[in-house]
């Protein structure tokens, strides 16, 4: 089992870095498009999202590592020069929000979830391709997330700043921020070990493990008031799912054994409580809310990516088996309903009735960092 699923995401992986290669790439303005809609059609004239050339990059350098394909270095090449060239602020630093097809700036708005995968996408950068150049500008990145977004007494980070980096919701904190900000500073210090940086991991890991993580339930909790208090009661699946395996990796990257024995811990009670939501066709849902017991009734694509990851990961952990056959199940739901083997990407998902959700293929939210990622992951786990 652990054979053919290692072969099946390999093959997955590169047809999904094979799509972005041959149908995402703009050869006219440059960078990737921005959009491409449910049929297949690319618009060469949609937005380009920082974000989503960040996922890019990050995917794209991630591949030239694992399978040292020169194709694929390129490809990262092409989203990091896109990137250097029109998503930093050249007045006020730090990552712009959106820029136009041409790379004209539309929104300068300073996100932190985008700066944290900003950093993520150039750590990988910086490990596929190293160069001077990348690390300056990731550091430049990082200070600024520090200086402007970072709350020194309460910890965490605090909301979207404007372009000049006045904060614009300085009562509030997401559970989304301090995620990607965890990934770009897992993947920042392997590059980079700062002693500044190691201090503010360490603090952001160990903020899951106190504050984000229900301690009754082991859900996420997903938004916050400035002292941490949380609001609303509301479950993503697939974001448990994710830092069930993000935590891990950063108690990895510190190299701290008490840390890390917590986050194996918790790794494996994120998954338990995030099988909740786990359909007996393996596939696993989006949301629920506890409280009114909707469930958001949309399985879509990158949960089930990050239920694979974690499910292996929960394996690799506790030693019981039922999660690799899991994993193995949530595999065939994905290739049964999710992968859209006519155009080569995933779907954006399918609903209760399993008929696909008409949202696009490509676009500010859909890059191929969950799914590709997901593959090289569980890959690099079962070699």
């Amino acid at each position: 089992m652990q054979t053919t699923l290692r072969q099946s995401l390999e093959r997955e992986r590169d047809h999904i870095l094979g799509f972005w290669d041959r149908e995402m790439t703009d050869h006219r303005f440059g960078g990737f498009y921005g959009k491409m809609s449910a049929g297949g059609r690319p618009d060469p004239f949609a937005l380009k999202p920082s974000v989503l050339t960040s996922r890019i990059l990050q995917s794209f350098a991630a591949g030239a590592i694992q399978t040292g394909r020169s194709e694929w270095l390129a490809a990262a090449g092409r989203a990091y020069a896109w990137f250097r060239d029109h998503c930093i602020d050249p007045e006020f630093g730090g990552v712009v929000r959106d820029t136009d097809y041409a790379g004209r700036c539309q929104d300068p708005l300073k996100e932190p979830h985008a700066m944290g995968l900003a950093l993520l996408g150039l750590a990988t950068w910086q490990h596929a391709n190293p160069s001077t150049e990348t690390l300056h500008l990731a550091k430049g990145i990082y200070s600024l997330l520090q200086l402007y977004t970072h709350d020194p007494v309460r910890g965490g980070y605090t909301g979207a700043c404007s372009r000049d980096w006045q904060s614009g919701q300085p009562e509030r904190k997401s559970m989304y921020d301090q995620l990607h900000i965890l990934e770009g500073f897992s993947a920042l210090y392997a590059v980079w070990p700062d002693d500044s940086l190691r201090h503010h991991l360490h603090d952001l890991t160990k903020l899951f493990l106190d504050k984000i993580i229900d301690p009754q339930t082991h859900h996420l909790r997903l938004y916050f008031d400035a002292d941490w208090k949380p609001e609303g009661n509301m479950i993503s699946y697939g974001h448990d799912m994710q830092i069930s395996w993000q935590l891990q990796r950063a108690a990895e990257a510190l190299g701290d054994e008490a840390l890390l024995q917590r986050t194996r811990e918790a790794a494996v009670q994120l998954t338990d409580a995030a099988l909740e939501g786990m359909d007996t066709d393996g596939g696993l849902w989006y949301k629920a809310d506890p409280e009114t017991k909707h469930l958001v009734e949309e399985k879509r694509w990158w949960p089930q990516a990050e239920a694979m990851v974690a499910l292996v990961n929960a394996w690799q952990v506790s030693g019981d088996e039922k999660y690799l056959a899991q994993a193995g199940d949530t595999w065939r739901f994905t290739e049964e309903n999710i992968i859209d083997r006519e155009l080569g990407e995933w779907r954006w998902g399918v609903n209760r009735d399993g008929d696909p959700i008409p949202e696009d293929l490509a676009g500010f939210t859909k890059g191929p960092c969950h799914n590709s990622r997901a593959c090289m992951e569980i890959v690099q786990r079962l070699q």
